[in-house]
């Protein structure tokens, strides 16, 4: 609640603390995304070296169709943990943006319902149903964001679901 100069302050410094908490997160599971790419990358890069060392030691026409045919053979299990790798980060940096974003929501309906306190404290006579008015809003407004918030959760929970029943199946056809 602001009352004075030192309140607001206060306000702003939990804010840019918030917001530089967020950046952060995203900055991280950014700096993951690339690792993993630049590793993948330098995977690839190894097991082109490599096929290109076997086609042009290869001895006969035969042998070079064989080397070929294998080159063209997708790597899905590599794509597979690749593309599960990329879910985790997202997913995990989702959930870590999410609790701060929830943490946020929660604080500022704290903050608002402090303020519609002092309000009806002073509050002229009559006002009565005004205030009664705004605590209803801004607790439907925080029930609002706490169902919103717990779908998301179980989206996120499913497509989990969804995305390691895939990956299983996919492991066991390519096995």
């Amino acid at each position: 609640m602001i009352k004075t100069p030192e309140d607001l302050m206060k306000l702003h410094a939990e804010t840019l603390s918030a917001s530089q908490a967020a950046a952060t997160r995203a900055l991280e599971g950014f700096g993951k995304l690339a690792e993993l790419n630049l590793k993948t990358a330098g995977e690839a890069l190894a097991q082109t070296s490599d096929q290109l060392k076997a086609l042009f030691s290869a001895k006969d026409p035969q042998q070079a169709s064989r080397v070929i045919s294998e080159m063209a053979k997708p790597s899905t299990e590599a794509l597979t943990a690749w593309a599960k790798e990329i879910y985790q980060l997202s997913s995990q940096t989702g959930v870590e943006l999410s609790s701060l974003a929830e943490k946020q929501i929660t604080d500022g309906n704290k903050q608002l319902l402090a303020a519609v306190e002092l309000l009806a404290k002073n509050a002229p006579a009559g006002s009565e149903g005004v205030v009664q008015v705004l605590r209803t809003t801004i607790a439907t407004a925080a029930t609002t964001y706490d169902q919103v918030f717990k779908a998301t959760r179980q989206l996120a929970d499913q497509a989990q679901a969804g995305v390691s029943a895939a990956t299983k199946a996919t492991g066991r056809k390519s096995a």
